[in-house]
């Protein structure tokens, strides 16, 4: 029990020192509310790495069932094999929801220091207006500054990911892994055939309304 005394007293000393910085106090909230958002970031995306290289054969599985059977569907709609389309499709809208629902599960991963976070900023505090709405008269606390240094800490993380070797590395490997799962075709690729049909169509009738009017002409 002491032992975790210690380690809590410990992060809380890490956590609370970016406050006291001797900064106007609004502004040092900020910066160590930032600060505190910059190391929720960092846990959650090592948290999703590790989810990812965990499951990344799944996930790759997954891929590639979903784009196999998508193409075996425009196929079919291509040959007009409609029994096959309606099996493939099926399996394709399947293999998309687990896709779809195993990317959610990977990014909630990334979540889960901000509730620890939130704890640690309610016990620290909980009551302390930071901002005012003036017309309101309502007074904004922690969770105001908590979530936007958060939302704009992920974002600006987003674009600098690539530049760390770790997590470049697994970027990296994920555009692998999607080259491997195969291109998925369109279904804007049925349409030039048609239009193609369509296009010799007209041709066709221009070339015979010119022949028509060369043939009066010549009477």
């Amino acid at each position: 029990m002491a032992a975790v005394e210690t380690i809590l007293s410990t992060v809380d000393t890490i956590l609370i020192t970016p406050y006291r910085t001797g900064l106007p106090s609004i502004a040092a909230f900020w910066l160590g509310t930032a600060v505190l958002a910059l190391w929720c970031t960092i846990a959650g995306e090592i948290s999703m790495t590790l989810g990812y290289i965990w499951n990344r054969k799944y996930y790759n599985g997954l891929n590639q069932k979903m784009v196999r059977m998508h193409n075996i569907s425009i196929e079919a709609i291509r040959h007009k094999d409609k029994s096959v389309f309606k099996s493939a499709n099926t399996w394709a809208n399947e293999y998309f929801g687990k896709v779809f629902f195993s990317h959610a599960a990977l990014f909630a991963i990334s979540l889960w220091p901000v509730p620890f976070a939130l704890g640690w900023l309610q016990q620290r505090f909980s009551g302390i207006d930071i901002h005012t709405v003036p017309v309101l008269d309502y007074g904004l606390e922690y969770p105001f500054v908590f979530i936007s240094s958060y939302i704009l800490t992920r974002y600006a993380f987003s674009k600098v990911r690539k530049f760390i070797p770790l997590l470049g590395r697994i970027d990296r490997m994920k555009e692998q892994d999607a080259l491997e799962a195969g291109e998925m075709k369109s279904w804007n690729e049925l349409a030039p055939a048609e239009k193609t049909a369509t296009d010799s169509q007209e041709s066709e009738k221009q070339q015979i309304f010119t022949e028509e009017a060369g043939a009066k002409t010549a009477s």
